[in-house]
Order: C-alpha cells, then sequence, then structure tokens
C-alpha cells in the first residue's frame, strides 16, 4: 500500500470535501422540522438526560429507555449546548459531520490504494448516493456508529497491509472502534468488523494472520471500553434496567429480528433505487471484477468482501432495515471509483461505462416525465423542474460525451445532475414536505389547552411515541390504545385528544349528533387533528 505524499494537497482536498458536504447537507435543515417517527423521540431523549443529568441512563418519558446506549444523545446535548437549542440543524450536526467524516476516511482510503483524485472522486460518489445523503440530514445514530465501524476496517487494513512491526498499534484500533461504535447502538457496532475481517482472511486462504490480530489483548480493549459504561449504567440503574438491557433489548431483539418476515431477496429489491445514482455503474463494476478475479489487487478484494459478507448476512437475517446496509456504501462507492480509474488507464473495456451510464441517464430522462405533478397536496413537478431540466440535458450531454469517448467526464456529470437534484430538493421540497408531517403546531396548540386548564390531554392510536411530544411540551400526554377507551375519554369535563384525521371521521359517524356538536376540531397538518371540548 502507498503513502500520501504532498500533504498542502491533501489538506486542499478534505477542504473540498466538508465545502462540498456542507453545501449538500446544511440546506435541508434549514427548512424542516423534526419528523415524529424517529427524530422526535430521540431529541425528548437527548432532553429528558440533559434536564435531570442522569447520563448513565437514558429515560423516555419519566421511563428507562433501553434500546440504546445513551452515548449518542451526549452527542446531541453537546450540538445542543453549541447551538443553544434542540434545533433542527443542531440536531442533525450529529449525522451530517459523521457523514463528512465518512467521506474524508473514504478519501484516504482510495488515495492509499488509488491515487488522489481517485480517492476524492470516491468521497464525491459517496456524498451524493441518495440514501447516503438522506441519512446524512435525518437525526439518526446510524452515521456516527457508521464512522466508527468504517475506522475500524480501515485500521484493520492498514495493518495488514503494513509491515510486521507496525501491525499492532493498527489492530488495536479495531477493538478500540468497535467497542465505541457498540457503545452508539449496541451489539450492532461490532457485528460488520467480526464478521468480514475474518471472512477476508479466509477469503485470502491467510489464516496466520489470525495469530497477529492479538485477538486476547484486543477482547481485553473492546470489554474493556464498554464495561467503562454497563457497569456504572447498571449500578444506576438497578435490576430493572440490567433486566430491560440486557435480556430484553439484547436476547429479545434477536430473537425477534428473525421473526420478522421479509424475503431474503428484499435487499435485491431495495438496494438499486437506495444507492442510486451509481447502481448500475456498481453492478458494472462486479461484473467486470468477476471477470479479473485472477488478477485483482489485494484491496479490491477486501472491498468486495466487506460489501459482499455483509450484504449476505444481512439478507439473512429476516429483520430487515435498509439502513442497516449503509456501512457498505463506501465499499460500493470505492469500487464504483476504481470501475472509473481503469476505464481511463485503458485497463477495461469502454462498454463498463458506456451500458451503465446509458442506462443510468434514459433511467433519469424517462423518470422525469414521471414525477407526480401533486402528491400530498405538494406541487411536486413544479417544485422539481430544475432538476426535470438538469436530467433532460444531462442525458443529452451523456450521450455527447460518451459518443465522443470521453469516459472520464461521465462520473463528474452524474454528480453534478444528481447534486442538483439533491440541492432541489433541499431548497424547495423539503420545507413544503415538512408541513406534511411536523407536529409541532399541533404540540404547541396542546401546550395551550393546558395553560387553558385542559387537564385530560391525551393522543389516540399515534403511529409514534407519545412520550417524544414532550420536546414540545412540558408535560406528556395520556395515550389512549383504543376505540372503546377513547369513547369513554369523551366523557370527561374538559379533555382534548390528538389523533388522525381518518380515525376521526371512522368514529364521528357512530356519535349520536348532540355528541358531535360538543366537539371543536383543529387541524395543523394533513394528518392529525386535535379534537376538545375546551369551548364548553
Amino acid at each position: 500500500m502507498k503513502t500520501i505524499n504532498n500533504h498542502k494537497n491533501i489538506y486542499i482536498y478534505i477542504l473540498l470535501i466538508i465545502i462540498c458536504g456542507a453545501a449538500l447537507y446544511l440546506p435541508a435543515t434549514f427548512y424542516r422540522d423534526l419528523h415524529w417517527e424517529e427524530e422526535m423521540k430521540y431529541v425528548e431523549v437527548a432532553k429528558e438526560m440533559y434536564d435531570t443529568g442522569n447520563w448513565l441512563v437514558p429515560h423516555l418519558g419519566g421511563e428507562f429507555y433501553s434500546h440504546k446506549p445513551p452515548f449518542y444523545f451526549y452527542f446531541l446535548n453537546f450540538s445542543r449546548l453549541m447551538a443553544g437549542g434542540y434545533s433542527v440543524t443542531a440536531m442533525v450536526m450529529m449525522s451530517l459531520i459523521p457523514g463528512i467524516l465518512i467521506a474524508i476516511v473514504t478519501f484516504f482510503w482510495g488515495s492509499l490504494n488509488f491515487n488522489k483524485k481517485y480517492g476524492f472522486l470516491s468521497a464525491l460518489i459517496l456524498m451524493i448516493t441518495f440514501y447516503f445523503f438522506a441519512l446524512s440530514i435525518t437525526v439518526r445514530m446510524d452515521h456516527l456508529m457508521g464512522f466508527f465501524i468504517i475506522s475500524a476496517l480501515f485500521s484493520f487494513y492498514l495493518g495488514y497491509s503494513s509491515e510486521s512491526k507496525r501491525k499492532d498499534r493498527f489492530y488495536y484500533l479495531v477493538y478500540l472502534f468497535m467497542g465505541l461504535a457498540t457503545w452508539i447502538k449496541g451489539p450492532a457496532g461490532f457485528l460488520i468488523p467480526l464478521v468480514v475481517i475474518p471472512a477476508f482472511l479466509l477469503i485470502q486462504k491467510d489464516l496466520a494472520e489470525f495469530k497477529n490480530l492479538k485477538l486476547k489483548k484486543g477482547i481485553l480493549i473492546f470489554v474493556g471500553v464498554i464495561l467503562l459504561w454497563l457497569v456504572p449504567a447498571l449500578i444506576r440503574g438497578g435490576k430493572e434496567y440490567a433486566y430491560q438491557l440486557l435480556v430484553v433489548q439484547t436476547f429479545g431483539r434477536t430473537v425477534n429480528s428473525f421473526a420478522h418476515q421479509k424475503a431474503f431477496y428484499y435487499y435485491l429489491t431495495t438496494f438499486s433505487f437506495t444507492f442510486l445514482p451509481w447502481s448500475f455503474f456498481l453492478y458494472s463494476a462486479f461484473i467486470y471484477c468477476f471477470k479479473n478475479r485472477g488478477r485483482l489487487p489485494q484491496f479490491i478484494k477486501f472491498l468486495l468482501s466487506w460489501f459482499a459478507v455483509t450484504f449476505i448476512l444481512f439478507s439473512l437475517i429476516s429483520g430487515k432495515l435498509d439502513i442497516y446496509l449503509l456501512p457498505i456504501y463506501p465499499a460500493g462507492a470505492l469500487l464504483v471509483a476504481y470501475l472509473f480509474k481503469e476505464i481511463s488507464n485503458r485497463r477495461a473495456s469502454k462498454y463498463y461505462i458506456i451500458i451503465p451510464a446509458l442506462i443510468t441517464f434514459a433511467f433519469f430522462t424517462i423518470g422525469s416525465f414521471f414525477i407526480p405533478q401533486e402528491t400530498q397536496g405538494i406541487a411536486l413537478k413544479s417544485l422539481l423542474m430544475p432538476t426535470i431540466i438538469s436530467w433532460i440535458l444531462g442525458g443529452i450531454v451523456g450521450i455527447i460525451l460518451l459518443f465522443k469517448k470521453k469516459y472520464s467526464y461521465i462520473s463528474y456529470l452524474v454528480i453534478i445532475i444528481f447534486a442538483v437534484f439533491l440541492l432541489n430538493f433541499s431548497f424547495s421540497v423539503a420545507q413544503p414536505f415538512s408541513q406534511t408531517y411536523t407536529l409541532k403546531e399541533t404540540a404547541k396548540e396542546m401546550q395551550q389547552l393546558k395553560t387553558r386548564g385542559i387537564n385530560n390531554i391525551a393522543t389516540y392510536k399515534y403511529d409514534g411515541d407519545s412520550d417524544s411530544l414532550g420536546i414540545y411540551l412540558d408535560f406528556w400526554p395520556e395515550v389512549i390504545k383504543d376505540r372503546v377507551g377513547f369513547l369513554n375519554y369523551l366523557k370527561q369535563d374538559k379533555f382534548a385528544v390528538m389523533m388522525e384525521l381518518d380515525d376521526w371521521q371512522r368514529i364521528r359517524g357512530d356519535l349520536n349528533q348532540n355528541i358531535k356538536n360538543k366537539f371543536e376540531v383543529s387541524q395543523f397538518n394533513q394528518s392529525y387533528i386535535i379534537i376538545t371540548n375546551y369551548s364548553n
């Protein structure tokens, strides 16, 4: 493996990655509210941690929140401290910054094994990949965990490619990063390195390297990192928290994940969309690597092992979410950059670029005509007109470049036209789309009702976690789980209930006219309403 010289150029590339990442990701955070499904919950857990001063045992709604370790919420509170509040931009920083850091690690990996130009291309490919972009503008812990997972794999490969006397320090870092990843999201943090590294050594038929992995000391490092938090947390939380964390969330989730019914081929049906706009180029890279499997560089074999083993592992587990595959995206980006490098160096047939490029341009050009005029009350086609124009023009320019055999420009053209879409979404679509799910105004109304003396405030069949509304409230609403409970709640003297408009329309037909006339209905987004009798 090469070393990187000319540190001045390295700093310029890193600065460019940071600027590109900030330009791509920040705008979407300015024009939206927190989503009710996960984002509000995570921010509420961080808020309760800050309010109570309990930094070891997370809580939600005053109860133990054993679903995740506390460290991600430390980062959210640090961001709150820096920004002065729990704004969307402040909270997203804990996804945005790790996303950029992952891109920087990808750049270093590409630079060490290709050159700086293709290392930088690898980072750009990764940053504009659709699902990577989506997670970079969302309040989730997956990018932070992913950064530590990818750092663990990077450290392993540095050690594996180094001289014997330098291996130890890199291999020790593997265990440290696995421990830190586990700090963020539990056992998911160490699963990928635990499977990928042995699989690669088996594929390499290099079982002797297991002796150099310092397994005994490494396991002590990993366990020590985990116990630094776990022991004090269990002491603070007591038997109940220990049961929820170690039995319910560890063993229970493992069992339940195998009970979720999703076919083994699920990711084959979704990955082509989540990895856009590079899916077809990646498949072309796979074909090229397969046909040239006898002379592939060691680094490419590692990338293929990383990608394939992880993909197969999560395909075999029936509990599936697209987000589980996020840690293989840097491997995919590096493989796409490798394909472009091979084409540029004329070691690969031009058709490895021509065919996926034509499919990609056709996909976007034709797809632009199928963007709906309106969805959820949003004039989508009108708002995305810059995207439609760029995709059509990009397709035409792309065909011209292919005709003139300017294959090295194709990657940058794809980056430009897809970046136009991402920025178009951030500036034009994010804000109106936010209005279809935001509960901020609804929660403000519930708080106003509370100040007017309405103490019976509840949610009915709310799809999210009612306690997460605490991010906007100074109380936690009651929870009504069924129709009978709802009808009984209506008998109270003063009440307010947040519920879906569809549920209300189904129930109100069963109420007699005298009861219906007592209610006032307020609607603050397309889905949820508040019904109350406070005006009586």
